[in-house]
This record gives C-alpha cells, structure tokens and sequence, in this order.
C-alpha cells in the first residue's frame, strides 16, 4: 500500500507528519508529494520537510491513495486545477482519499464529495458542497476517510488503517502504539 500526501507552504506539521508516521508504522509507504515545485516544504509551524516528489511528476498508478493535510495550505491547494484534477484522478480509478481539517474542502472543491458522509474543522461546512457532516473524530464512506483536525491524528489512521488494510491490522497498530491503553 502506497499514498501520497500532498504538501504545500503552511500545512498543518501534526497532522501530516504525525499521520504519515503512523501509516508508515502500518507498513503503509507514504510519499511526501511538493504541490508547488519545491524540494523542502515547510509546515504551518515552521517544521521543514524534504520532499520525495514533485506534483508535476505524480503518476496516480504508483499509488493507492491520496492524503491531504489540513492547516492553511488547504485553502490555496484547492484553488489549485492540477490538484484538483488528481483528486478526480484518483477518485475516478477507486482509489484511497483521505483528508484531515481543512483538506477535505480540497475534496469537495474537486466535487466528489456530495452525498458523501465526512468530518472538517469546525466552519468548513459551507464549502463542503452537499456532503453530509457526521460528528465523529473520523469518519470513512466508502473509500473517503476524514478527520475533524489535529487532535484526531490516531483516530484518522486507526480509520485509514482499518479502511484500507482491515481491522485486525488496526487492532494491531493501536496494541503497537499502546493506544487508550487504560481505557
């Protein structure tokens, strides 16, 4: 399983960072992907990551899924045609969208999100465009996995994890992380 999470200028740090290390824990290989060309991306407080890839040379047949953080960066990649379209790429060959915060205003901006049920921030229901929010600190419809912002970074991978590699290995990967170990 391999996904690629679209970074640009102002992405939310805990939410990329802190997902991708928990899907990479799964044994999920994430690729950090530069929506605007650069070799080093830095986050919404200031963390620099080095990117694998650079948007231009994303081919959606050497993924399984795509992922998009929240923080500012969300609202100006949604304006983006190129990243909008790869959205619909990837939606069109039934693979893995994923979004956190902000990032699924990326989704419905890319318009597959009507009639789908989701989780944003707190405010971004105006922009999802006929999907049906859903109280949850994550939630999945179908292939669709989103989350409601930073503080339900264990809860979206639990869900990706579960979505796309099965219960067992969520279970596992929660066991590993000792997660709500005293609930």
């Amino acid at each position: 399983m391999r996904f690629a999470c679209l970074l640009a200028d102002g992405f939310e740090d805990m939410e990329a960072l802190g997902t991708t290390a928990l899907l990479r824990r799964a044994g999920i290989k994430v690729d950090f992907v530069s929506v605007d060309g650069k070799t080093i991306v830095r986050g919404a407080f200031d963390t620099a990551v080095k990117t694998d890839i650079m948007m231009s040379d994303l081919d959606s047949k050497n993924y399984d899924g795509l992922f998009i953080p929240g923080g500012r960066a969300a609202f100006l990649i949604r304006e983006n045609q190129a990243v909008l379209q790869i959205v619909i790429d990837f939606n069109k060959q039934g693979k893995y969208l994923m979004a956190i915060c902000a990032g699924p205003t990326v989704l419905a901006a890319a318009g597959v999100m009507h009639g789908k049920k989701y989780i944003s921030f707190p405010g971004t229901e105006p922009d999802m465009q006929g999907a049906i929010r859903i109280e949850r600190m994550a939630v999945s419809d179908g292939k669709i996995t989103t989350a409601i912002g930073a503080g339900a970074i264990y809860e979206f991978a639990l869900e990706i994890v579960r979505n796309t590699l099965g219960q067992q290995k969520a279970d596992e990967l929660a066991k590993r992380i000792l997660y709500r170990q005293f609930e």
